[in-house]
């Protein structure tokens, strides 16, 4: 006679066990450090927030972002001022920017003692960097400064393109965030992105150092690391702002389709027959099987250019092909990272 078949257990049945998996989301938070244990803060998942608690790694990014005490320091998103701290341990004056009253409020209050520090309750988005730094009632002269933070994927372009921008823009961004977006903005040989050759328009971007997630309350799904923006004085480019637009829609139709040969993502964001792209791309000294990611700043400049000589007037169906990209030069059609803003904050 045939033994009966065991029957596998259900994974609900599983998850009963003693050591066996729980329910996604029931997963305890790590301990958190006694100073978020007293102020009693709780992570907000809509903001994206994972606090970085490593004493060590707050001190390499202040070091990072700090060179000389006398710039002053903006930095993006306090939290419960882990970082906050040790900036103001080391410039003259710091201003701070939480979009979370109430945490801003009890950072305020917790790191009353340094005098030069002044935190503010804001949105950055909906200000320019001079303003916040005015509005703090920091000492004058504000400029040059130095911006840093810890940004959460979701608001990271956005918050980049603002600073490189502005006007007056930082000397310096420090920046943590996630591994994958670090490095796509740092491009690289054979590795450049929309990302990428937008941010060496306008400065020179380099990885730091990583910072793995168990540096963080709590641990996000994701690894991250520093990255530094090297802001130059005037960007890299000669060519007039309006130039500037024209060239990213280009730049952008190029990327529209990052896997394709780029002759062939050419024809079909643009329209215009095969045999004048690439004629165009042989004018730019331009390999028309190369991919986006092969192709330097320098080399979409001439692209740019041989663009406009061999098809006057038609920069208008490129544009129209650029509109799919919602946040300009800095929407990264193959931006393809982790968002874990919208997961549970435990870890698994």
């Amino acid at each position: 006679m045939t033994p009966a078949r065991r029957r596998r257990p259900s994974s609900a049945a599983r998850r009963a066990r003693p050591g066996g998996h729980r329910p996604r989301g029931h997963e305890p938070l790590p301990e958190p450090p006694e100073y978020l244990k007293r102020l009693g803060i709780r992570p907000r998942k809509a903001l994206g927030q994972h606090f970085l608690v490593d004493e060590f790694l707050l001190g390499d990014i202040a070091d990072a972002a700090v060179r000389d005490p006398e710039v002053p320091v903006l930095e993006i998103g306090a939290g419960p001022g882990g970082l906050t701290e040790e900036l103001a341990k080391r410039a003259k004056q710091v201003v701070a920017i939480e979009l979370d009253e109430e945490l801003a409020g009890s950072t305020r209050e917790r790191l009353h003692q340094y005098e030069g520090l002044h935190l503010l309750a804001a949105d950055v988005l909906d200000f320019e960097p001079i303003e916040l730094l005015e509005e703090s009632g920091a000492d004058a002269p504000l400029v040059p400064y130095v911006a840093v933070g810890n940004l959460p994927y979701y608001i990271t372009q956005p918050i980049v393109r603002k600073l490189l921008e502005a006007d007056p823009a930082p000397d310096r961004i420090v920046i943590l965030v996630q591994r994958e977006v670090a490095l796509r903005m740092a491009g690289g040989e054979g590795k450049e992105s929309l990302l990428s050759i937008s941010i060496k328009l306008y400065g020179e971007p380099r990885v730091l150092f990583p910072v793995p997630k168990q540096a963080f309350w709590p641990p996000p799904k994701v690894q991250s690391a520093v990255i530094e923006i090297e802001r130059f004085d005037r960007p890299a480019l000669d060519l007039t702002p309006g130039q500037i637009e024209a060239f990213f829609h280009i730049v952008r139709a190029g990327f529209a389709q990052p896997r394709k040969q780029l002759h062939n993502s050419l024809v079909d964001e643009s329209g215009l027959p095969h045999e004048g792209i690439i004629a165009m791309l042989e004018d730019a000294g331009i390999d028309p099987v190369a991919r986006p990611q092969h192709l330097s700043l320098h080399d979409w400049e001439r692209m740019f250019h041989a663009f406009m000589a061999r098809f006057p007037g038609e920069l208008d169906v490129i544009e129209r092909s650029a509109e799919d990209f919602d946040d300009g030069d800095f929407d990264d059609g193959d931006f393809d990272v982790e968002d874990d803003t919208d997961e549970d904050l435990d870890d698994e």
